[in-house]
């Protein structure tokens, strides 16, 4: 089977979530025996040309002026500008003809105007279309505006109207919960799996593991990872507002890594919290290297999530660690089936929360590794064994109707 793979970033040297999910998409499909090719929309002002793969293609001017003339309050403008500038669909349309693709798959709802026009220009006639979709995005948009971002009610109103034409037209959508499935099939999709959210396997070092302790002098330390998305910020800082006067971090130390530092840092909660932020450090974006030393030695994992739709990349991360966690209920959406492990503990409230954490930090005892049943489940492969399967069938239908 060959798979056209549109994406809104490139994936040859994926960063944050999204970015992982597509880029472990693509190895699932290539590990089945199918022919992948990717094509993704860049910004040449903000990614290297070696996180460039040979099909995708940079976003230019021309779909700024295009994106004004359709409706510049609404988001969704610059997507169906993207399918209606030629000097950029010309790009995709190329990528498409040298894909001559058996499956056409979108990640995330944007990409649904690029792989319509495709089909409609007969570049992947007769190829089904799967959706793959990391968020309900119609909720999603409104928790995004509920955190602080910037969104429009056009954006809201023109992000659920695009939903609804995705359930509707697809041939399958693949989702990373069953809550998401559900609200899905809630607007009309016919045909809806659900494909978990997953992670890889950290491996630490000795060498980087012994720097790393030795720059924190050996203090035990509890760990918060995330990327800049508004969402994420918005959990911790509301867990720990909520725990003012009630829980407070007085030994060990909260490491916050990834980008959601600067968020942390630029909000006026950091300066009101200091019962828990007194006691943080704000590390920025890391490696793998130094992020896998850090879970290693984790005396607890902390999942605040209390926003966002989808399911958390991080929780998947955090149950392979084997380390303690301590965490939301809204964290384990999509990893239900692992809330109930010994070493999981779900809060009640920000309070209780961080209530957990400041015990686990005081204790003066190394926690153990947290027993899994088995990690397996919970690394790609596994995860995206759903998807592939579908689609497999989706395409072998589409070239055997008869026997379908």
């Amino acid at each position: 089977m060959r798979v056209l793979l549109l994406t809104p970033y490139p994936i040859r040297k994926p960063l944050v979530g999204g970015e992982r999910r597509a880029a472990a998409i693509a190895r699932a499909y290539e590990a089945a025996g199918h022919d992948v090719t990717t094509a993704g929309l860049y910004d040449p002002w903000f990614v290297k040309p070696d996180a460039v793969g040979p099909f995708d293609v940079p976003l230019g001017g021309e779909v700024h002026a295009r994106m004004q003339e359709l409706d510049p309050h609404s988001e969704i403008s610059r997507w169906r500008a993207i399918a209606e500038v030629d000097v950029v669909y010309d790009r995709f349309a190329a990528a498409a003809r040298r894909a001559r693709a058996d499956l056409v798959q979108f990640e995330e709802p944007f990409c649904w105007f690029l792989a319509r026009q495709l089909r409609a220009d007969g570049h992947t006639a007769g190829a089904p279309i799967v959706h793959s979709s990391y968020n309900f995005e119609t909720t999603a948009q409104h928790e995004l505006r509920e955190a602080g971002a910037p969104i429009s009610d056009a954006t809201l109103r023109d992000v659920a109207a695009l939903e609804r034409r995705i359930a509707a037209e697809a041939d399958l959508v693949v989702t990373v919960s069953d809550g998401d499935a559900e609200a899905f099939r809630s607007i009309g999709a016919r045909r809806v799996i659900v494909a978990p959210n997953g992670t890889e396997a950290l491996s630490a070092n000795a060498r980087t593991a012994g720097i790393v302790a030795r720059f924190f002098a050996h203090e035990p330390h509890a760990l918060f990872v995330s990327s800049a998305h508004p969402p994420n910020a918005a959990g911790l800082l509301e867990t720990v507002a909520q725990a003012s006067g009630r829980a407070v971090l007085r030994e060990g130390l909260l490491l916050v890594a990834g980008d959601v530092s600067r968020l942390v840092r630029a909000s006026p909660e950091w300066r009101r919290n200091q019962h828990v932020f007194a006691r943080t450090r704000l590390l920025g974006r890391i490696d793998d290297a130094v992020l896998a030393a850090l879970y290693a030695d984790a005396r607890i994992v902390v999942l605040p999530k209390t926003k966002g739709g989808g399911s958390n990349l991080k929780t998947a991360e955090a149950l392979v660690s084997g380390r303690p966690i301590a965490a939301t209920r809204r964290a384990f959406e999509g990893f239900e089936a692992y809330a109930g492990e010994p070493g999981v503990y779900i809060a009640n409230d920000g309070a209780d929360l961080w209530q957990h954490v400041a015990d686990a930090l005081r204790n003066g005892a190394e926690a153990a590794p947290m027993p899994l049943r088995s990690v397996g489940g919970l690394l790609w492969p596994e995860c995206l064994r759903p998807m592939v399967r579908a689609a497999e069938e989706l395409a072998a239908a589409v070239r055997s109707p008869v026997a379908a």
